[in-house]
């Protein structure tokens, strides 16, 4: 029997982990096991004394414990991580390395590891690290991923400003095991892409939109289609590459996004001079082509996240009604408007509503067509909703 410093909940406050959730907010706890180091492991006990689960403390957050095991016969070390690490693996079986060789391979609670983040491009893993806990373990992280991966290099990006909520320092990326080159070549369902490990957004690429990228191909065959907040444009790409009638504007903030986006349509044979690339600020766009009454066939709207805290969710509404707005404008009668949002404190139904009081403010119709969340890659423990944080639409608007 393995042993763990305890800390006990109040009474009743152990029926949500008993279903499968991982997280002990601090007003659960009977008091604070303050004898605990940051980032330590704990045994979680019910107010009667019985075992609950195991997991690591942290008393700077709200979120006071994270659960790893449910299991009092499971010890957190070594073996524990390569199981969990082999058991993401066999889900990403799914994938045909031929056509996809990028893909999450680790995603947080989804895969019951709260607070690692690893992503990886064909032979090479990149990792974020959120959480005290996790820190603790990273020598153990990244034994067991290399040794259950097969992967030639790790790199670490705990560049994210997040891990200031728990007590750890913001890190420049380092490559912790291997070498990790500067430029992959990678593949998503047979698309080629370069990704800048050391230097992109997350951790280079946004590979949680790979099934929406696929399915908005059916929709731009010969159409004129606006990609907004293009990033390096690999929705663009997969709108071109259906038909050579097809024309795609993307625009973006970023003039070096701006300019990758175009290399992503040479490397997979487009030339970039049959499309427009705009480096400009999508809102400032979006009304001058309402302004000049220019409209396009397909609109995409994917904007970083606008809210990442709770107390950002009335503003960002504001903000998602003002751009899906601009985007209904762009788009003409009987066009396909694809909206996503990426804030978590966003659901559904709040998307959803911005649609709707859109429409109506403009006196357009929508039909709804295609919901989107998160792929296979991105599971999502259905214990814990609140963890969901990507929602995808495809509507059609009159």
């Amino acid at each position: 029997m393995f042993r763990y410093p305890t800390a006990s909940l109040k009474p009743h406050r152990e029926e949500s982990l008993l279903g499968g959730h991982l997280w002990i907010f601090s007003g659960a706890l009977q008091q604070p096991p303050h004898w605990i180091e940051t980032g330590g492991l704990v045994d979680v006990k019910s107010s009667t004394g019985k075992f609950v689960a195991r997991g690591y403390y942290n008393s700077r957050t709200d979120i006071a414990i994270r659960i790893l095991t449910h299991s009092i016969e499971e010890p957190i070390g070594i073996e524990f991580l390569r199981q969990r690490i082999n058991s993401a693996i066999e889900l990403r079986q799914v994938f045909d390395p031929g056509q996809t060789n990028m893909y999450r391979l680790i995603h947080a609670e989804g895969d019951g590891l709260p607070g690692l983040v690893v992503d990886r491009y064909a032979d090479i893993l990149v990792a974020q690290i959120h959480t005290a806990g996790m820190e603790r373990l990273r020598p153990l992280l990244t034994d067991a991923l290399m040794t259950q991966t097969g992967a030639h290099g790790l790199l670490l990006r705990n560049d994210g400003q997040s891990r200031h909520r728990e007590g750890l320092k913001v890190e420049e990326p380092v490559a912790v095991a291997g070498e990790v080159p500067s430029q992959l070549a990678v593949r998503e369902n047979g698309v080629q892409f370069l990704v800048n490990p050391w230097q992109g957004q997350k951790t280079g690429f946004f590979i949680d939109q790979r099934d929406k990228r696929q399915a908005i191909r059916k929709y731009t065959l010969g159409k004129r289609v606006l990609n907004c907040f293009s990033y390096t444009g690999a929705f663009s790409v997969y709108a071109a590459l259906g038909s050579s009638t097809t024309s795609v504007t993307s625009v973006d903030i970023s003039s070096p996004a701006i300019e990758m986006a175009r290399q992503h349509f040479t490397l997979n044979k487009l030339d970039p001079k049959a499309h427009q690339f705009v480096v400009a600020d999508v809102f400032d766009y979006l009304e001058h082509a309402q302004s000049a009454g220019e409209q396009f066939d397909v609109v995409i709207l994917d904007p970083p996240a606008f809210a990442k805290t709770q107390s950002a969710r009335a503003q960002a509404l504001k903000a998602y009604l003002r751009l899906n707005t601009l985007g209904m404008q762009a788009a003409r009668p009987g066009g396909i408007l694809l909206t996503c949002s990426c804030s978590g404190v966003i659901d559904l139904d709040d998307l959803l509503g911005v649609l709707s009081q859109a429409a109506q403010h403009l006196h357009r119709s929508v039909q709804l067509l295609e919901i989107y969340a998160h792929g296979v890659d991105h599971p999502v423990n259905l214990a814990m909703p609140e963890t969901a944080y990507l929602k995808a639409i495809f509507c059609r608007v009159g």
